[in-house]
Parts: structure tokens; sequence; C-alpha cells
């Protein structure tokens, strides 16, 4: 979809890149320098600790979008290819900044002229396609609006504070017999997330129309070490409405089940990730932070299972799941 957007807009304008730039028209560019920040949970720009890549996306006073530009992690933190280009003096205009969009990071209705119609999701996601999602990127979504000086010939800098729009999500699953040496290629477990955010729109909001959550399917790992299965890097669109956990954005339910066992066989356990979060202090405030982290244990004792807050976490008592 990108490179569709960079085709499309390359007749009509320049593209930025680390020495070009966008322009309304074709006199000489460079009237507008932007810079990025990220302050995580603190009050100190590490924006480098946490992005390899941000795209801008400028936008006219209608919401029509001008152009898109790409600044990898060594031009930024250098800040050699800061992003500079032409805009017409005494109009305003909007730019939204999208921190590591990679392979699996799509924006999509990027010629809407509302944010709350442009959106992140997984290139996997919709009907046009059968791969299924097994993960995101740890995206970041930033945007500001402002108002060009009236006279021509004048330097307009500004600043675009990125904000988290993941979540980093951590299970661990033990109790579960090892991988044989035959099972070493494919793991004989599948864990599944249902009813996950699809959709993270321009103005960092989860799309919460029940037609857009969908499946994801998150790769296990066999940790030797630990002997536990467990996610790998897993990040999930964000389940709080600025900071509040609410129902409409954590509809999650987590799934385990035994691949050996058949389709139509019962899951080894299943969980509802918005009593789990709500019912335990500690893990609500971690789902609310920018660097927001989601940990989760899945305990086999023989027959019986239990999800459960992980030890390290420090709580006051152990979630009920329904």
């Amino acid at each position: 979809m990108l490179r569709y957007i960079r085709i499309m807009f390359t007749a009509a304008i320049a593209l930025v890149l680390a020495t070009g730039c966008i322009k309304e028209d074709f006199d000489d560019c460079d009237n507008v320098t932007i810079y990025f920040q990220y302050l995580a949970d603190g009050d100190k720009d590490v924006l480098y600790q946490y992005m390899d890549k941000v795209d801008l996306y400028v936008f006219d006073e209608g919401g029509h979008i001008l152009g898109v530009g790409t600044y990898n992690q060594d031009e930024l933190a250098t800040f050699s290819a800061k992003p500079s280009f032409k805009l017409q003096p005494g109009r305003r205009y909007k730019v939204v900044a999208v921190g590591n969009a990679y392979d699996a990071t799509q924006v999509v209705n990027v010629t809407a002229t509302s944010f709350d119609d442009i959106f992140l999701q997984s290139p996997n996601w919709g009907d046009e396609t059968e791969d299924v999602v097994t993960n995101h990127d740890h995206n970041y979504l930033g945007q500001h609006e402002f108002t060009m000086p009236s006279q021509e010939g004048v330097m307009y800098r500004d600043t675009v504070t990125l904000y988290s729009a993941h979540v980093n999500v951590d299970v661990r699953i033990y109790g579960l017999p090892a991988p044989t040496r035959q099972q070493d290629a494919s793991i004989p477990y599948q864990l599944s997330i249902e009813n996950s955010n699809a959709q993270c729109s321009f103005n960092n909001e989860i799309n919460t129309d029940a037609s857009q959550k969908g499946t994801i399917y998150p790769e296990l790992v066999y940790d030797a070490e630990n002997q536990c299965y467990r996610t790998q890097d897993l990040a999930l669109f964000r389940m709080d409405d600025h900071g509040d956990v609410t129902a409409d954005c954590c509809e999650h339910t987590l799934v385990l089940r035994d691949l050996t066992a058949g389709e139509d066989a019962a899951p080894l356990i299943s969980g509802n990730l918005y009593n789990y979060i709500t019912r335990n202090d500690a893990i609500e405030e971690s789902v609310t932070l920018q660097e927001a982290t989601l940990p989760i244990e899945i305990q086999f004792h023989g027959l019986n299972a239990e999800i459960v807050v992980p030890d390290w976490v420090i709580v006051d008592g152990k979630p009920e799941w329904n």
C-alpha cells in the first residue's frame, strides 16, 4: 500500500527522501523542518531506543495528503535527514508521524480526509488475503497541526511527539510436554487471541467496530532453559482508551489448543483478557503505560490448568477468569 501511495503522488509532488523534499510547488525547497521525539514514560527523549524508522505524512488543511517520506534510525539519530520541505506560506497543514511501520504494518484509506478513517493494520488483515495475522509491529503515532508563516522565505520549525500504539505481550506456558525430536520443526500447540483489535487510526485510537476485530495467531517457541512454551516479541494494538482499559478496547479472548487432538477438540484453556487485566491493579497499570506490557502465565498441573499473573509481577491477589 505504501508503495502504491508513493507511485501515485510522484507525478504531483516530490517525495521526502534523505536529500529530497515534499513541496506544493516546484520552487526551492525547505521552509519547514520537523523533528521527532518520544518520551516513553518519562520526560527524556528516547526515540532512538525504540524506533528504527519514522514515516512522515503531510496533509493540507482539507485533509488531503500531499506526500510521505521515510527516515531510518541512522538518519534520525544524526539529524542528517531531518524532514525539511517546502509548503505554501500562510496556509494550515497537519503532519502525522508513524514509527516502525515494517512488514507487519499497512496504512489503509490514506486518501480519506478524516484521520478517524485512516488506519494502521496488518497486511494480512481483510477479506482479500488468506494469510493469518501472527503479529503487529511496535508502532508509534504522533501528529501536529500548524500554520505556515505568511512571509516568503521564513523557516518553520517544530517537533512531533510520538505515542505508543501497541502493547507488548509475553505469554508463557508451563507444564506441557516438551516437543519431541520429531516435533522440533513444528510446535504441537496453537495459541490464538480472538477478538483482537485489528486497526488503529491516525488519531491513535482503536477501531472498536466489531467487524474490525479479528484473531491473531502468535507463533510459539519452546524455551528449553525455562522449560516452557512462550511467545517471542509479540505486540498487539493497545487495549486502553487514553489510559483507561475499557470493554470496547479489550474484548480479547486467549485460547490454547492441542493441534494433535483434532479440529473439533475443546481448547486446553481459554480466558477473558479484560477480566484478567481489570481485576489486577499491577497488570492494569502496566498495560496503560506508554511502554505497555501484558504478562500472562499458563500453568498445567496434570489435567488441570490455570492462567495466573507471573510471580515477578507485584500483585495483591490472583485475578479471576471467566
